[in-house]
């Protein structure tokens, strides 16, 4: 592999081609990025050059090249693998302690905004109007994981914010790409439903690119994408 950083403007590399890591690709394409570096099992490791920012969108198998490199080469990483071990998120930490490390389970801004309203809702919704809160998630057949990060992530934001678990998460595995997360809340008679629907890869692809632009000027750390959009929204309101 290249010891050589890329010269000029932005640089990506991309560990994981399937859907999400082609979804990054052809937004780098889209907006002028350049990808200087490929890595999936089908090609193995190809670099033309040290990027700014490592985004991995690969599977766990592939954990240990990408945070070798990552610290051999001092690369900001953007992990978007959420069905690590608990050894591989130790490790995860561990390399945060180098370079900005950005732990994204959920990539879309919708995502972070339902978080908030969730958060919202609970300071409000106690005592007399406490409510029974219910996660449901839906993704095509297929999907490995049940319930997937981010049902399990919603229903610990209700969890940390109101101080009372959630009476259920509902999985569902059926139609369309990409998925769909929903937060229930119900009282005597009515009910709140806070629903978040991703029809597309290109939503979470360009997640993580504002992820990676975060992470290239970021200090050595281990955030989540709350961190990343908490920044973000507040610099747009400045």
């Amino acid at each position: 592999m290249p010891e050589t950083p890329a010269a000029g403007g932005r640089t990506i590399g991309i560990v994981g081609l399937g859907r999400l890591g082609s979804a990054v690709r052809a937004v780098c394409r889209a907006d002028g990025t350049r990808v200087c570096l490929t890595a999936s099992r089908r090609t193995g490791w190809l670099a033309e050059a040290v990027p700014d920012v490592l985004i991995d969108a690969s599977a766990p198998e592939a954990h240990p090249d990408v945070l070798d490199y990552c610290a051999g080469h001092r690369v900001p990483l953007v992990a978007c693998v959420s069905n690590l071990s608990d050894t591989q998120w130790k490790a995860l930490a561990e390399l945060a302690a180098t370079v900005p490390v950005v732990r994204a389970t959920n990539l879309s801004f919708g995502h972070y905004l339902q978080a908030r309203i969730a958060e919202f809702t609970a300071a409000y919704a106690t005592g007399r109007f406490d409510p029974v809160t219910t996660v449901r998630e839906r993704h095509p057949l297929g999907k490995a994981h049940r319930p997937s990060a981010t049902a399990l992530a919603l229903a610990g934001t209700w969890a940390a914010a109101s101080g009372r678990e959630v009476a259920d998460i509902a999985d569902e595995r059926s139609g369309l790409p990409v998925s769909e997360h929903e937060l229930t809340h119900t009282w005597d008679g009515e009910s709140l439903h806070v629903r978040h629907h991703v029809g597309s890869w290109t939503v979470p692809a360009r997640g993580a690119l504002a992820a990676a632009d975060w992470a290239r000027a970021a200090a050595p750390g281990l955030v989540t994408m709350r961190t990343v959009y908490d920044d973000l929204t507040a610099r747009n309101r400045t």
